[in-house]
């Protein structure tokens, strides 16, 4: 098979898929149809019916091939008519003609509009949900802007092919096809000029698609890249001035937006030329037509002449408008693409039939390995300790050690292929992913709060929670201080990413978020790291007051907690390397002793 053939199947197995979004939609999609048939067929009706104004002002007899001089001899050739009665009825027509041409456009535009604009928003909520269902190592190798983009501009494209695009394509190409049948109807060996052009229109028109193909993808790709320079630099502002970068963000972001409008004037220049060719080669068609008509009439009417001539021209606005949106098809067809290899992309492998409504809590890591996608050796190797349900475990150990990837495979957001993390006696792949995380509440060192009020920020995640349970939470989390200080309360907006709170107040909420949903295993992931003194003594009382009858996981910095712990793991460049209680570590002098004069010391100075 030939790429040309490759490359057509591509483009219908992409148009077949959006249209098998149609679902409850066929019946809005057919009455556009029709809409827009009844539009093309009044317009096609206009050249018609000038032919039979032509021969109605001559006196000449009706035309044998007009069709509404034929409806006219239909409905008034057996009746006597003044001469002022036939112009009469020669003018009324343009009554009835503009009627079905209203209707017609107002039945196609909308009815399309609403199909095509639902079928843009299935597509867009495909990809948000997928967003919600990919593996974390999605998340890893690309970037915040490259995500983004794919909701707002990908979508946007599909937007506008699905909607103006498809529209004019329906629209004019109904319309071309009745001129093309009129005109074949009034003289069809004339007509077969056309069929001459024809060929060529579909090979420049064939070379200009896949050149407008593949620079959309480009800019689709530049498009992901200025946003995600946009994002890093928002969100990174301070460090950019603090640290003098202003003029090399500057420099990415003109590098970024200058290939995208160098690939975006590429494609303005493929879509401006394409029109001018195919007029060009339509009207040198027009002018071998008209030169051939005017000796291939004879035994016509001048009606017919002037219906042929009138119907002829007209076809070079709708294949003009059709040449110019076919720029906006592909870009919209290589949005689709990019979308749908999303959406066909994995999801977390969720197996897993096991639900139980409740967990005691006891955790085993059995001669667990693991390793990145794309690394070349494990992170974690022959990990093993068990934390029975209720106990407290503190994992310590330096940057890079293996800590959080723990946490994240105990959650599953990776999953591993070399032991086994067991959750009361169950290996946590039988569980069902939703289950699981059910039983699981954790607390990280940079937690998220959402552009919300703090009462929702809390319930977050356990929908139907009553306001007593917010309260109560709120003061186990030493939270409930602060939030009376402020004006509206548990009301108050936090702002985007807690934006509008201080970091110690930020985690008391992610805590009392964690109380609420009374989860019987609890994770602190480094929650108190990048907090002063005095913030975390308020998190460490709220931890304690929370982690009672829980299992809890703690990765901490500086916390007494740890020397309360019943347990404490020493980690290394993924290995395990020291366990006991706080007394028995301190006593063998070894690398926890030395993590903790280096720096759990810093608490008491």
């Amino acid at each position: 098979m030939s790429n040309n053939s490759v490359k057509k199947a591509s483009d219908w197995a992409t148009y077949r898929r959006l249209l098998s979004n149609l679902g409850a939609l066929k019946t809005p999609f057919i009455v556009s149809i029709v809409g827009y048939f009844l539009y093309s067929s009044s317009q096609v009706l206009v050249a018609d019916w000038t032919g039979f104004i032509i021969d109605s002002l001559g006196g000449a007899p009706a035309s044998q091939k007009g069709l509404i001089s034929q409806l006219y001899e239909w409905l008034f050739g057996a009746v006597e008519l003044t001469t002022g009665q036939r112009h009469m009825i020669v003018a009324a027509v343009a009554v009835p003609l503009a009627c079905i041409r209203g209707v017609g456009f107002f039945l196609g535009n909308y009815w399309l509009s609403f199909v095509s604009l639902n079928i843009v928003h299935r597509m867009r909520m495909q990809v948000y949900n997928k967003m919600l269902r990919v593996p974390a190592y999605y998340y890893d190798e690309h970037s915040t802007g490259q995500m983004i983009t794919k909701v707002t501009y990908h979508t946007g494209q599909v937007t506008t092919a699905a909607t103006d695009s498809i529209k004019v394509v329906v629209r004019e190409g109904l319309f071309v096809i009745g001129l093309l049948a009129y005109i074949f109807h009034l003289n069809w060996r004339l007509s077969l000029i056309f069929l001459c052009v024809a060929p060529v229109l579909g090979l420049f028109i064939n070379y200009v698609g896949k050149r407008l193909r593949k620079i959309s993808r480009k800019i689709q790709g530049s498009v992901g890249n200025i946003t995600e320079v946009c994002t890093e630099t928002i969100s990174g502002y301070k460090e950019v001035r603090l640290y003098g970068e202003k003029a090399v963000e500057e420099e990415r972001f003109r590098d970024a937006s200058w290939y995208n409008t160098k690939q975006s004037l590429k494609l303005s220049f493929f879509s401006a030329i394409s029109s001018p060719v195919v007029q060009i080669l339509l009207w040198s068609a027009m002018a071998v037509i008209v030169w051939l008509a005017l000796g291939m009439f004879e035994t016509g009417t001048a009606g017919d002449f002037v219906a042929y001539v009138g119907a002829a021209g007209m076809l070079a606005k709708p294949i003009r408008q059709l040449t110019e949106v076919y720029s906006q098809i592909q870009r919209g067809l290589a949005a689709c693409d990019e979308l749908y290899e999303f959406i066909d992309s994995d999801v977390e492998v969720d197996t897993g039939q096991f639900s139980p409504a409740k967990v005691e809590g006891k955790i085993e890591f059995r001669n667990l390995y693991f390793a990145y996608r794309n690394g070349d050796k494990d992170v974690v190797r022959d990990i093993s300790f068990t934390v029975e349900a209720g106990q407290t475990v503190a994992i310590v150990g330096l940057s890079g050690s293996g800590k959080s990837t723990l946490i994240n495979l105990l959650t599953r957001f990776y999953d591993y292929e070399r032991g086994q993390i067991l959750l009361d006696d169950v290996d946590i792949r039988e569980y069902s992913l939703v289950n699981l995380r059910q039983h699981i509440a954790m607390v990280n060192q940079h937690s998220v709060l959402f552009n919300d009020s703090i009462y929702n920020n809390i319930a977050y995640g356990s929908p139907g929670v009553e306001a007593d349970d917010i309260h109560r939470a709120a003061e186990m989390a030493h939270a409930d201080e602060f939030i009376a200080r402020l004006d509206r309360g548990l009301q108050t907006e936090v702002g985007e990413d807690g934006s509008l709170l201080s970091g110690g107040q930020k985690q008391r909420i992610a805590i009392a978020r964690a109380v609420v949903k009374d989860a019987p295993v609890l994770i602190f992931d480094e929650a108190t790291a990048s907090l002063d003194n005095k913030s975390e003594a308020h998190i460490q009382q709220a931890m304690e007051a929370v982690m009672a009858n829980r299992t809890t996981l703690v990765i901490a910095h500086r916390l007494s907690t740890i020397e309360n712990s019943d347990c404490i793991i020493v980690m290394e460049e993924g290995d395990i390397i020291e366990r006991g209680a706080h007394h028995e570590l301190m006593a063998n002098n070894g690398r926890y002793s030395q993590l903790y004069d280096r720096r759990f010391s810093e608490s008491e100075s």
